[in-house]
C-alpha cells in the first residue's frame, strides 16, 4: 500500500484585500522595527537578522551582546512555533483572523505597559520585556503571512527588493521567470516594500514627536488589519491543510 504524498499548494492570486492587508502589515512591521530601535536601545524587534549583526559587532569590539538582542532570536522562534500551533488548532479559516488578533493583542499590551511608565527612558528590565513583546508580535505577523497568505516576509526588505528587481528585469529580458510569473511576483511584492518604508517613516517621526507614546501607533494600525484580513478570502489549501496529490497510475490504495 503506497503512502499518500502531500504538498503545499502554490499561492493563490492576490486580490485587492490581500494586497491592502500586506501593505498594512508591512507598515506595522516598519513602525515596530524603527520604534524599537530608537526607544529600546538599538534592538531590532522585527528584523532579527539585524540583531545578529549588532551582536557580532559588539563582540568584535569587546563588549557583551545586548540582552534583548540575544533573547530576540529565541523568543521569535518560540512565538512563531506558538503561532503555527494556534493556526493549525483553529477551526477552518479561524487561523487567519486568530493570528492577526494575536498580533494586535501583543501590541496593545505593549502600549499599555509603556503608558504605565513615566518618562522617555526605560529601565533595562522594562526595555527588555517590551522588546520581547514586540518581537513576539512580529513573529505572529510573519507566521500569518507565510501560513495564511503563502507570501514572502513583511520584514525582509532585502529579499523583497531583490524580487522586485528580478521581476522588473524579467519583464524586459525573459529568463528563469516568464513574464506572467514576473508580473505576479511584482504585484505581490511591491506592497511589502512600500508598506515597510512608510512604516519606517511614520515610526521615526512618531518617536521624535511622541517619545515612548509612539508605541500606540503600531497597535492602532494592527487593529485595522483585522477587518481587512477578515474581508479577504482565505487562500485555498490553508483551510483544510495541505492538499493530497492525485494517485499516479500503478499506485494502490
Amino acid at each position: 500500500m503506497s503512502a499518500k504524498l502531500e504538498i503545499a499548494t502554490a499561492p493563490a492570486p492576490m486580490g485587492p484585500s490581500d494586497l491592502a492587508l500586506l501593505t498594512i502589515l508591512s507598515a506595522v512591521a516598519g513602525l515596530v522595527d524603527v520604534t524599537g530601535f530608537l526607544s529600546l536601545g538599538h534592538v531590532f524587534t522585527a528584523h532579527i537578522t539585524g540583531n545578529l549583526v549588532a551582536m557580532a559587532a559588539q563582540i568584535v569590539h569587546g563588549g557583551p551582546p545586548h540582552v534583548a538582542q540575544l533573547l530576540s532570536i529565541t523568543v521569535f522562534g518560540l512565538a512563531v512555533a506558538a503561532a503555527y500551533f494556534l493556526a493549525r488548532r483553529a477551526s477552518i479559516g479561524g487561523g487567519r483572523g486568530g493570528l492577526l488578533v494575536g498580533q494586535s493583542l501583543l501590541l496593545l499590551v505593549l502600549g499599555l505597559v509603556v503608558r504605565s511608565r513615566h518618562g522617555d527612558v526605560l529601565p533595562l528590565t522594562d526595555s527588555v520585556a517590551i522588546a520581547m513583546i514586540a518581537v513576539a508580535a512580529m513573529a505572529f505577523q510573519n507566521a500569518f503571512v507565510r501560513v495564511s497568505l503563502r507570501q514572502s516576509s513583511t520584514t525582509s526588505v532585502t529579499g523583497n527588493v531583490a524580487n522586485i528587481v528580478i521581476a522588473l528585469m524579467a519583464l524586459v529580458w525573459l529568463g528563469p521567470w516568464t513574464r506572467g510569473e514576473a508580473a505576479k511576483k511584482l504585484r505581490s511584492t511591491w506592497p511589502l516594500v512600500v508598506g515597510f518604508f512608510m512604516g519606517c517613516g511614520m515610526g521615526a517621526t512618531s518617536v521624535a514627536r511622541l517619545g515612548l507614546l509612539a508605541w500606540s501607533l503600531p497597535a492602532l494600525l494592527s487593529l485595522i488589519a483585522i477587518p481587512v484580513g477578515a474581508a479577504a478570502p482565505a487562500t485555498p489549501g490553508t483551510q483544510q491543510g495541505s492538499p493530497v496529490l492525485p494517485r499516479m497510475p500503478g499506485d494502490r490504495a
